[in-house]
């Protein structure tokens, strides 16, 4: 019976160890997805300045009534 105290005390210290473990992991996971959400807001932001350079050009090169007729409008 004297051998389990120092083996329940060693499986305390374990458990306790892998708590912190999982906390710092949950915090982190929580960092990454803001990083990550921010990241996609940037590539949408340059998607769409992508697409406005786009359409001034093909609206420079065909004129303002050429490129009226390939949007459909």
């Amino acid at each position: 019976m004297s051998n389990l105290e120092p083996r329940v005390s060693k499986l305390e210290w374990r458990v306790d160890n892998h708590s912190n473990q999982l906390t710092r992991l949950h915090n982190q996971t929580s960092e990454l997805r803001d990083e990550l959400h921010n990241i996609n807001k940037s590539l949408l932001q340059i998607k769409w300045l992508a697409l406005g350079v786009g359409l001034v050009i093909v609206g420079e090169s065909l004129g303002l009534g050429g490129m009226m007729r390939v949007l459909g409008v």
